[in-house]
């Protein structure tokens, strides 16, 4: 499949025609006139292939990219493709198994403009999406922000009337503790007066009758 890709985009007839039926109708017939008759694929199935495949490919690519750029002086073309696999792998869940189409295609001047060409629609996808989001967001965000703080002062408020109403009904139970506590003590003043009272008069009648009793000798 990367062979016939790569055949056709070098092809000076049908290679310019990068977005046309007429260059997949040439990889389909490259790549059917090598393979085996129970691998013939139409066209329709080989650029679906394609994109699947070229998009793992490429996303390889950009972790060989990177390590390779990486301070790795002295390292090894194979230790260069460990740690790119150990990268990918850490993403995906699983091996790069196609490395026999990546060394085929990764020094391809073709490759590299296709590879060129995706990236740099894919950033302008971002950039799209990018600028969506900003023109969105104010009004969601700030719809956002107001509706939180509304809910916020809602909810402190209601802190605020719970703990009034806690306050208040401490505030009560303890000057009703203290009422009592003055009705207790207040009893027990009358009591002791009444007591002192009820001494002085029989003290004053004992003394009376002392002196009726004198008074008789």
């Amino acid at each position: 499949m990367a062979s016939a890709w790569l055949n056709t985009s070098k092809d000076p007839i049908h290679g310019n025609d990068k977005k046309g039926d007429s260059f997949w109708g040439q990889v389909t017939e490259e790549f059917n006139k090598k393979c085996l008759p129970d691998r013939i694929r139409d066209t329709n199935q080989l650029k679906i292939h394609w994109s699947r495949l070229s998009k793992t490919i490429n996303e390889f690519n950009g972790f060989w990219t990177t390590v390779s750029n990486m301070n790795k002086s002295g390292y090894s073309d194979d230790q260069l493709m460990d740690e790119a696999q150990q990268r990918f792998e850490k993403k995906n869940g699983k091996p790069f198994t196609l490395v026999h189409w990546w060394k085929i295609l990764k020094n391809e001047p073709k490759w590299r403009a296709h590879v060129g060409q995706s990236e740099k629609e894919k950033n302008k996808n971002i950039h799209v999406d990018s600028v969506d989001d900003k023109e969105e967001r104010p009004t969601g965000r700030e719809s956002s922000k107001t509706e939180c703080k509304g809910k916020r002062k809602a909810e402190q408020v209601m802190d605020g009337i719970v703990l009034l109403g806690d306050n208040i009904n401490k505030i009560v139970e303890v000057t009703e503790e203290r009422k009592k506590e003055r009705e207790k003590v207040t009893e027990a003043q009358l009591e002791v007066s009444r007591l002192n009272l009820q001494a002085a008069q029989t003290q004053k009648e004992a003394k009376l009758i002392e002196a009726y009793n004198n008074l008789l000798v």
